[in-house]
């Protein structure tokens, strides 16, 4: 992958639309991403990554990438322009941003994020040059990103862009954080997944085992549970062996089945003897108690005769009582109809008892005639009460018009004393509040004046402090020159003397330039007979001219030393005039003094618009309490004079009201008590009337009752009621003599009956007897016949379980076999089996072997940055006192060559860390996209970490870069360490200010 060009616009520190043009800088193959910290140096890398994953490394939210220093319309967008596996691609990204609406004006909108990805084409001429557009949907373009390049993001932040620390981190690490960063890397989680799957397997064989185990064992003891009641003849019933154990299993089963066929045949033997014992017992049984049952009728029909003898005795009587109540039938509706008359009599007399109790006591003796006037007189006199209704609700209404009054009479007198209390404080109130403005109107005045004072006094200030900051500067110039002035002149003198001693000795240079047959580069001869020899400290043309490049480069930096120190020289001068002589400290003094009084003036005039408002309030609330005041005392007067007019009007109406209400609380209820005492009135009227009426019909009831006993046959009409029976009771004497007469022929015909005659002329039957031989012929016969139930029914099942079991045992020895497997490779797998030699788990054995190829292509550059000190070893030792999951295989330490001692990676000093890590970084690069895609990086990031290296180890990395120039490689390094600005002319500054960073290439002619 090779980088072109990346744009930015409002991201990060950069407020701006900025270019970085890759393909320029990259053209020694080697360029410095410089500035200061926190300009944004680490910024251009995560554009870079925000262009090509929509995220930035580490976990930082993506809406924080927007630029604080850029105007809120402004959209951030990200281009990268880079080739990758042969294709040229442009991706532009927008993250999701909140900006002003353009409709509302108040209101925000939101802008989603965008992607647009981008293939470069030319046409087959080769001439134009276009952009066609591959995809832009999020999901489309990180596929096809993450195609192309052959890494994920966390490979690519890894072995692209090497972070600030975290190879160092990696170095550090223990073996836990380093087999999480390798997992993620190397994608080794199928190795987890195998090993989990293996465990589950295994696992899952166990399960099955045990579940076929269960089974079998269950089978089993139903086998015993349906063989516990068998009894062999001979000898006991074999015992059960182990679930596990298929042929004992097969033997003992097959034996209970042949005990169960056998203990079958002997019952069905059982229960046919027994059926036919069963015969025989049934029917004596049954003669037995047909002649007990005869016996026992005959017996019966005996003993009713006898009864039926004494009843008749009695019916001559009872047929009389019969006769007469039939008679009585006839006068029963008339004496019901008396009784209903007699009830309803009583019931009108108590009625109209009730009614009177509920009037006046003068007036309950009273009869019809006097009780009607009474009412009519109720009635006259709600006529008058009702007509005076309205005179009361104008009572009631002129009250309430007087409360009224007196509310606001009451009011109308606190508003007056209110606004005259206020209006008293006015005069004193208003002169506090107007010195206060008056004041604050002054400090306003004074601030122009103060501010101009802090400005002269800044300024003055910082003069000082540059002058002083100026004279060390300018101190150290001098210094500086007069050092660069003896290297001039100690380099120029050396270069003129190896110069003059190479002159001297030029005679035996040339002689070395002699060969046989050869012209002399002096005379032309071919001949030398006597050659002058070279001194044996001849300076070559190689010493004379690194000599010269020498005195002209101390040369350049004495130039440079005087032009820095008359520009100090210049700034001091300036910074004099400026400040004067006196000390900074004084003059900050004086800034203080002259800052607090413009503050305490800012203070004091900060309150002038609240004071000002305040005393306009206060002015208008005067004049709403002088109206307040007017408004309060005329309607205190037409309170009081309105209070008394109504008054009188009052007066009169409730002299005619208490005489209507005749001692009432009001005419409505003086209303209801005559309407209730009218009701009452007509309510006695209608009871005594109603009385009257019961009275009457009560007469001729018991006059139709008399005639009706006469005609019945009886002489009274108490007679009449004495022998009236209820119909019932009739119908039930009739009945009885008509059953009376059905039992006396079934008597007579079961007496004379041959049949029963004959039995009671025999012994006495004994049924029960019979009965209990039956019941013991039946407990035998069901007995029988349930154990040969039971053995059919055992045979039966122990022929099924026999079938089940002989299926389970032949499956049980494949599952036996798999779980052994499983349990082995498991057991390997997870470091839990001694056939595991290296006690590591499957996935820690893997991340091992990649660790190993890191070392290996690690330790080639980091002999070449240590001087073939150092070296890189892989580790399998468990770390003390883990017991990680891993257990062990990922340790790193180091070998020093030069001592023999392999120790930890921890002592190391800054800069050896930081040259072991770095190697560690690349290898890691190196095995990482050979693992992923075996693509080449064409760019590689590294951030920060020279600081750390003395100048020989920094010369060691600087050359193990220029090899990874190799291969079209470009390599950025991200310092701002001085040493690396003179050493790499190909540069990129990054430039923070105030209003957001700049990014400017520099060339050698910049620097």
């Amino acid at each position: 992958m090779h980088l072109h060009h990346l744009t930015v616009q409002a991201f990060g520190p950069f407020a701006r639309t900025e270019t970085v043009d890759f393909d320029a800088l990259a053209g020694n193959g080697l360029f410095l991403l410089r500035g200061d910290t926190g300009a944004g140096k680490t910024s251009v890398l995560d554009a870079v990554c925000f262009a090509l994953y929509g995220t930035v490394p580490g976990i930082r939210p993506t809406h924080r990438l927007r630029s604080d220093h850029a105007p809120a319309a402004t959209r951030t967008v990200v281009t990268l322009d880079f080739s990758c596996a042969g294709r040229r691609l442009r991706v532009t990204r927008t993250p999701k941003q909140e900006r002003p609406s353009t409709r509302a004006k108040t209101g925000i909108a939101t802008d989603e994020a965008t992607v647009q990805l981008q293939r470069h084409t030319r046409s087959t001429d080769g001439q134009d040059h276009q952009w066609d557009p591959i995809c832009a949907n999020s999901q489309d373009a990180a596929r096809e990103i993450e195609a192309a390049l052959g890494l994920n993001k966390e490979q690519f932040c890894q072995v692209v862009l090497l972070p600030q620390g975290d190879f160092a981190k990696f170095l550090r690490s223990d073996a836990k954080d380093r087999a999480g960063l390798l997992r993620r890397l190397f994608g080794t989680d199928r190795f987890q997944e195998l090993q989990a799957w293996l465990t589950t397997r295994s696992k899952e064989a166990r399960k099955k085992l045990d579940e076929a185990l269960t089974e079998i064992r269950q089978l089993a003891e139903r086998i015993d549970q349906e063989t516990r009641t068998l009894r062999p003849q001979d000898g006991e019933t074999p015992t059960r062996p182990a679930s596990d154990d298929p042929s004992a299993l097969r033997s003992w089963t097959q034996q209970l089945l042949a005990l169960s066929h056998e203990a079958r045949a002997a019952a069905q033997v059982d229960a046919v003897r027994s059926d036919d014992e069963h015969g025989e017992a049934k029917s004596h049984h049954e003669k037995a108690a047909d002649l007990a049952g005869r016996q026992s009728r005959y017996r019966d029909a005996r003993d009713r005769r006898t009864a039926l003898d004494e009843e008749a005795a009695g019916h001559s009587r009872l047929r009389e009582e019969l006769d007469r109540g039939r008679s009585a039938q006839a006068v029963r509706p008339l004496l019901q109809g008396l009784d209903r008359a007699a009830a309803a009599l009583e019931e009108a007399r108590a009625g109209e008892h009730q009614a009177r109790t509920l009037l006046a006591p003068e007036h309950q003796p009273e009869d019809l005639h006097r009780l009607s006037a009474h009412l009519e007189r109720r009635h006259a006199e709600r006529g008058r009460i009702e007509g005076l209704l309205p005179d009361e609700q104008l009572h009631t209404k002129l009250g309430i018009q007087l409360e009224d009054l007196v509310t606001k009479e009451q009011q109308a007198r606190a508003d007056l004393d209110d606004a005259e209390k206020w209006l008293a404080a006015w005069p004193t109130e208003e002169s506090r509040h107007t010195s206060a403005v008056d004041a604050m109107n002054r400090a306003a005045d004074s601030i122009a004046h103060l501010e101009q004072t802090v400005r002269d006094a800044t300024t003055r200030h910082e003069a000082a402090l540059l002058r002083d900051s100026l004279a060390v500067g300018l101190t150290a110039a001098a210094d500086e020159r007069t050092a660069r002035t003896t290297e001039a002149l100690q380099a120029k003198q050396e270069w003129l003397d190896l110069r003059e001693r190479r002159l001297d000795g030029m005679a035996g240079e040339l002689a070395a330039q002699l060969g046989s047959g050869l012209p002399c580069a002096v005379c032309g001869s071919t001949e030398h007979p006597a050659p002058a020899r070279p001194r044996a400290d001849q300076p070559t043309r190689e010493d004379e001219s690194k000599a010269r490049t020498l005195h002209e480069r101390t040369g350049q930096a004495l130039t440079k030393a005087d032009r820095e120190h008359a520009e100090l020289a210049e700034q001091h001068a300036m910074a004099i005039g400026a400040a004067g002589t006196t000390p900074a400290a004084e003059l900050a003094t004086t800034l203080e003094r002259a800052r607090t009084a413009h503050k305490e003036a800012c203070d004091t005039t900060a309150g002038l618009p609240a004071a000002l408002e305040e005393l306009a309030r206060l002015r208008s609330e005067h004049d709403a309490r002088t109206r307040l005041h007017q408004e309060a005392r005329d309607l205190l007067t037409e309170c009081q004079a309105r209070s008394r007019t109504l008054a009188q009007q009052r007066a009169g109406l409730t002299r005619t009201l208490d005489d209507a209400r005749a001692g009432h609380s009001s005419l409505p209820a003086r209303l209801a008590d005559l309407t209730r005492t009218a009701e009452h009135l007509d309510h006695a009227i209608a009871t005594a009337q109603a009385t009257a009426d019961a009275e009457a019909r009560h007469h001729d009831a018991l006059s139709a009752a008399d005639q009706a006993a006469h005609s019945a046959g009886f002489t009274s009409l108490d007679e009449a009621a004495g022998a009236l029976r209820t119909p019932a009771l009739l119908q039930q004497w009739a009945d009885k003599f008509e059953q009376w007469g059905k039992e006396d022929v079934i008597v007579t015909s079961i007496l004379t009956d041959h049949r029963l005659v004959e039995a009671s002329l025999q012994p006495a039957a004994d049924p029960a007897a019979a009965a209990h031989a039956v019941q013991q012929a039946e407990a035998r016969l069901k007995e029988t016949a349930g154990a040969t139930r039971q053995a059919a029914a055992r045979v039966t099942a122990l022929t099924e379980l026999a079938a089940d079991i002989e299926t389970r045992l032949a499956c049980l020895e494949p599952l036996q076999q798999s779980h052994r497997l499983a349990d082995r490779l498991a057991a390997i797998a997870s470091a839990n089996s001694a056939a595991n030699t290296r006690s590591m788990e499957l996935e820690a054995y893997v991340l091992a072997a990649r660790l190993e190829e890191i070392a290996a292509a690690a330790n080639t550059r980091l002999q070449n940055m240590t001087s073939e000190r150092y070296l890189l070893v892989h580790s399998d030792e468990k770390e003390a006192g883990r017991r990680g999951r891993l257990k062990g295989g990922l340790g790193l330490r180091v070998l020093d060559t030069w001592t023999g001692t392999n120790r930890e990676t921890s002592t190391l000093s800054g800069g050896e860390t930081f040259t072991a890590s770095l190697a560690l970084a690349l290898g890691l690069a190196d095995v990482v996209t050979q693992e992923a895609s075996g693509r080449p990086l064409g760019t590689l990031f590294i951030d920060e970490g020279f600081g750390t290296l003395d100048e020989q180890n920094l010369q060691d990395v600087m050359d193990v870069l220029d090899q990874l120039r190799a291969g079209n490689r470009t390599v950025g390094i991200v310092s701002h360490v001085p040493e690396l600005s003179r050493r790499i002319p190909s540069q990129l500054n990054v430039r923070k200010h105030r209003d957001g960073s700049t990014l400017r290439p520099l060339t050698g002619a910049d620097l």
